[in-house]
């Protein structure tokens, strides 16, 4: 028996996350208030079939107290609507079942007769949305006016495709799917009671991969088991829970960012050669490219959808750091452009292999162009300027030399003030450091991304009012060191400390960078245990 079947819930207080469903039908059942009708929507495997065969059994159950709504699980009714063996519960399969032929026999002439030994005689159509038209409208009369022994309950995974006239005629509860910590901790005791350890972090990632379907949850945790270990690890389970696709899309937005046409061309010939479908890996990348750009406000709201582990975690961090915002919008809305012309295309990877040379020459093409009209320009005007050159070049010279005298008077003086202003404002470590927390909450109104790379940095010294910094990797270096992002975060430490100051950039040597790593994680230690370390 699968998992899922030996575990399926009986009772409303087996049911996770669906609280607001389950304390609604347990008020109906005590106070005697059913509803002729019922429709159950949302995704699948989160537990609208069980709920419904739950209420089935409430409904029926021969030693049910009047005071409670939970099944007894042990009448003769009960048991058999938990083996499908009931003959006043029917279950239909709409998705095998659309025609208005069965719907006639199965549930409209069958509604007419009394249940044989129970009270209410239980209809559960499961996936309703697939009916045909003329079978909703042969199913209008019977779930308007039904008899009194007769309940119907719709589930369905797509209300939308419901026609408005049967959803107005049932009592609609929306179920919802099951957080990661929910099903973590369900998928954790379904594990111990077939004694089974299971490293959390596994678990962690089923329930994301599930993506809040229980039922895929515990089927995925079954396979696991079946090689018969006791204990399941992250390198037991590795080529079980594979992050294969996630590793496809990282290597490809990798070659996207570092501007490598050649190695994207082979990348997505390789995929061709494979068989891989490079519509659904089209597709597939533009939802990575959604999470990328969340990841860049809020990396835990993006973690939360994807199953990525350490490694992918910090693949991710570094492509954020190299692309800003504005890019990451940029080649979002040129991916979404040609996914949308593989339908029509001669070749399914042409739309994809027109978006990697398009991006990856994309400010070369700018270039050019600039560079072109500047030509062109300088064409134009070259008999003009010709004409004139013998005129201005004793003017020109001039100009040139009292402009350097004047310049030169200029700097002296712009040097003097300078270095007045600096002995009369001279700061130290101390002040930068008092300044640092309000300098990073502005920095991140502007540049979340940057501010990322501040937070990881670290004040070595200040010296004369020049301020040095320490980041460990050497592409932060490089971000921090682009003329506009410096000028920026000079500005803002003028404001902060109202003095003059320059800011300087330097990588931790690789030696240091362990012993750097191990004092952080045992700062971080002390302070979770509320001490420091004092030496």
């Amino acid at each position: 028996m699968a998992l899922y079947h030996k575990y399926r819930p009986q009772t409303f207080a087996d049911i996770i996350e669906q609280e607001h469903i389950t304390q609604t039908l347990i008020n109906q059942i005590i106070n005697d208030k059913i509803s002729h009708a019922y429709l159950f929507s949302g995704p699948r495997g989160v537990g609208k079939t069980t709920i419904a065969r739950i209420l089935a059994k409430s409904l029926n159950c021969i030693n049910r107290k009047t005071t409670s709504a939970e099944p007894c699980n042990n009448c003769s009714s009960c048991i058999e609507i938990s083996t499908s063996s009931s003959i006043d519960v029917i279950e239909i399969d709409a998705a095998s079942h659309t025609g208005v032929d069965n719907v006639r026999q199965n549930i409209i002439e069958n509604s007419q007769f009394k249940p044989t030994h129970s009270k209410y005689k239980v209809f559960i159509i499961d996936e309703v949305h697939m009916l045909s038209t003329a079978a909703f409208n042969a199913l209008l009369k019977t779930l308007e006016e039904p008899p009194k022994y007769v309940v119907f309950i719709l589930a369905t995974t797509d209300p939308q495709k419901l026609p408005a006239t049967i959803i107005s005629r049932c009592q609609r509860y929306t179920f919802t799917k099951v957080p990661t910590k929910e099903m973590k901790k369900s998928l954790e005791n379904i594990a111990k009671k077939e004694g089974v350890k299971v490293d959390d972090e596994i678990l962690i990632r089923i329930a994301r991969k599930s993506e809040g379907c229980l039922r895929d949850g515990i089927s995925l945790l079954e396979q696991l088991m079946a090689s018969g270990d006791k204990k399941i690890t992250v390198e037991s389970a590795s080529l079980i829970l594979p992050s294969a696709n996630i590793e496809l899309q990282l290597e490809f937005i990798q070659y996207l960012v570092d501007k490598q046409q050649t190695e994207c061309l082979n990348f997505l010939d390789k995929l061709i050669k494979e068989g891989l479908n490079i519509s659904y890996f089209s597709h597939e990348f533009i939802e990575f490219l959604r999470i990328i750009m969340i990841a860049g406000i809020d990396m835990n709201l993006a973690e939360q959808e994807l199953d990525i582990n350490k490694e992918q975690k910090q693949q991710i961090i570094e492509i954020i750091t190299k692309l800003s915002e504005t890019k990451i919008i940029e080649l979002l809305d040129l991916a979404i452009k040609r996914d949308s012309e593989i339908k029509n295309s001669v070749l399914p990877q042409l739309p994809l292999e027109m978006l990697v040379i398009e991006w990856c020459n994309k400010d070369n093409r700018i270039n050019q162009n600039t560079a072109y009209s500047l030509q062109k320009e300088e064409i134009t005007n070259t008999t003009k300027q010709t004409k004139i050159e013998n005129n201005i070049i004793n003017t020109v010279s001039e100009i040139q030399n009292n402009t350097e005298k004047e310049t030169k008077k200029i700097e002296k003086t712009n040097e003097e003030e300078k270095k007045t202003s600096t002995n009369k404002n001279e700061i130290n470590l101390t002040q930068v450091e008092n300044i640092w927390s309000n300098f990073i909450k502005k920095i991140e109104t502007d540049a979340p991304s940057l501010a990322f790379i501040l937070k990881m940095s670290k004040i070595n010294k200040v010296d004369n009012n020049a301020i040095t910094i320490s980041v460990e990797y050497s592409f932060h270096k490089e971000k921090l060191q682009e003329h506009t992002t410096k000028q920026k975060i000079e500005y803002i430490l003028i404001d902060l400390l109202k003095s003059n100051i320059s800011l300087e950039i330097i990588e931790i040597p690789s030696n240091q960078k362990i012993a750097t790593r191990s004092n952080n994680q045992l700062n971080s230690l002390a302070t979770a245990l509320g001490g420091e370390i004092v030496s």
